[in-house]
């Protein structure tokens, strides 16, 4: 009777790795560079950015002048949103589709709120704000950005999810890397 093997398939392929391993080993080490292989792959993944789920709401060049910073209290000081480049007098469409939950003025600025249908609200200022109907559908033209909140001109777009504020970076397929500090 022969012995049946129990060396993987895919090594019977393949040369000994050395003279004198044993196929137990060679299976270790096969292991080993698959899970390696594995790992750089997803590595990969995670270094490109994540396909956008909302319209990017003006036309110039995608580029963020002011990051989101979120506040260490709830009412603390921070930047709940991010700052788009946009010059003013630039189209603003909206990002997402739902209901007007607010639009208005804040002081001296135009601002609109955009209900999804998940519920998150997504806020857009300084908006020349140019509607008439309480729905707007993803891509639609909603105004025109105004003076006033950047030196150059942007467009500042915050996000909230159950009253918490969250930066819209991933809806908009922006990547965010970590970055590590020494602590002193």
């Amino acid at each position: 009777m022969q012995k049946k093997s129990t060396t993987p398939h895919f090594l019977w392929l393949s040369p000994p790795l050395r003279t004198g391993v044993t196929p137990a080993v060679q299976h270790r080490i096969m292991r080993d560079v698959k899970t390696e292989l594995i790992s750089a792959v997803a590595l990969l993944g995670l270094l490109t950015p994540p396909a956008p789920v909302w319209d990017w709401p003006v036309d110039d060049k995608p580029a963020v002048v002011r990051d989101f910073q979120a506040p260490l209290t709830p009412w603390g000081a921070g930047h709940r949103g991010l700052d788009l480049r946009a010059r003013p007098g630039t189209t603003v469409i909206a990002p997402v589709s739902g209901k007007i939950h607010f639009s208005g003025s804040v002081v001296t600025r135009g601002v609109i709120t955009i209900e999804t249908a998940e519920g998150w609200l997504v806020s857009m200022e300084p908006v020349d704000i140019e509607l008439d109907r309480s729905r707007v559908v993803r891509g639609e033209e909603i105004g025109r950005v105004q003076r006033g909140h950047c030196a150059g001109g942007c467009l500042h777009i915050g996000l909230r999810i159950d009253g918490d504020y969250r930066s819209p970076a991933r809806e908009l397929g922006i990547l965010r890397r970590a970055t590590l500090k020494p602590s002193n």
